[in-house]
């Protein structure tokens, strides 16, 4: 009924604005004015039915694939926003990781540095001590072969200045007296 009416207003504006510029003519015993009317209202109607429709009909469905597209688009970008949160949360929770994979290397590398350090140092000092006892032992046999071979030279260098300066009386002398020691240190046994 809407779509009436319109038409209606619409050839009367025409025939209005027809009948203001008609000079008086006719057509078949119609005035011209109203021919004019008519002729525009029937070629905006026809041109309406089959041009206007359709063009409207397919403006409106690709307004409406335009809009379920915009609707597309915006679920996409929201999934897209959600995976990129899941993602940065993802290397946010591999950054966390790397780091306390670093420090707890650092702090192993470190226990195990001081590890070593203490063997390191438990070593050293059996070293040390190995090289004390065996300095010891070298001390002492040095100073054992110190002793006896002072004791054998000084035995020789006696007995050659005894030789030299000693009388048959004083070798027998002493000789008797070494006798008697001996004797004495059996007794004692």
């Amino acid at each position: 009924m809407k779509d009436k009416l319109i038409w209606v207003v619409a050839f009367a504006v025409f025939a209005v604005l027809a009948f203001l510029v008609d000079h008086g003519e006719t057509k078949l015993g119609i005035p011209v004015w109203f021919w004019l009317a008519l002729n525009l209202t029937v070629f905006l109607f026809l041109l309406n039915k089959y041009v206007g429709k359709p063009i409207s009909e397919a403006l409106g469905q690709q307004g409406e694939e335009v809009k379920a597209s915009l609707a597309q688009a915006r679920d996409k970008l929201a999934e897209a926003e959600t995976m990129r949160a899941e993602v940065r949360a993802r290397l946010d929770k591999v950054e966390a990781e790397v780091v306390e994979m670093q420090e707890r290397a650092q702090t192993q590398g470190r226990a195990e540095a001081e590890k070593i350090d203490a063997a390191a140092q438990e070593e050293e000092a059996r070293f040390m001590h190995r090289v004390d006892d065996q300095i010891g032992r070298r001390q002492t046999e040095t100073r054992e072969q110190l002793a006896k071979d002072t004791a054998e030279l000084t035995a020789k260098l006696t007995k050659d200045l005894l030789a030299k300066t000693m009388t048959s009386d004083d070798q027998q002398r002493v000789l008797v007296h070494s006798l008697d020691a001996l004797s004495d240190l059996k007794g004692k046994e």
